[in-house]
């Protein structure tokens, strides 16, 4: 084989190798955020308060749901007519899309 061909067969075995892991790297990327200030908007808070009021997630550890009622109750300074369902509701109209396994 010639140097050339040799090299060719090395890119090829590469990219073949390389494929593989891309695609499982990508499959272990976080879920994308929920939009806050679309919720802070719905919800009529400052998305500052909104953000203080979301529990963050524990690194390595998969996101828990939030919790409407702790949420609502955190943010009845913002808005005190806020209820549970208010807050329930903004969270599935901008949680994260696509994510849901049926």
């Amino acid at each position: 084989m010639t140097k050339t061909t040799t090299q060719r067969i090395a890119i090829v075995t590469a990219l073949a190798l390389l494929a593989p892991m891309a695609a499982t790297a990508e499959q272990k990327q976080r879920p994308p955020r929920p939009d806050l200030g679309k919720m802070a908007a719905q919800l009529n808070v400052s998305e500052a308060a909104l953000k203080t009021c979301m529990p963050a997630p524990t690194k390595g550890e998969r996101p828990a749901r939030p919790d409407a009622q702790k949420i609502a109750g955190c943010l009845k300074g913002d808005n005190p007519q806020l209820t549970t369902a208010d807050v329930d509701q903004a969270l599935k109209a901008n949680g994260p899309k696509g994510q849901r396994k049926s």
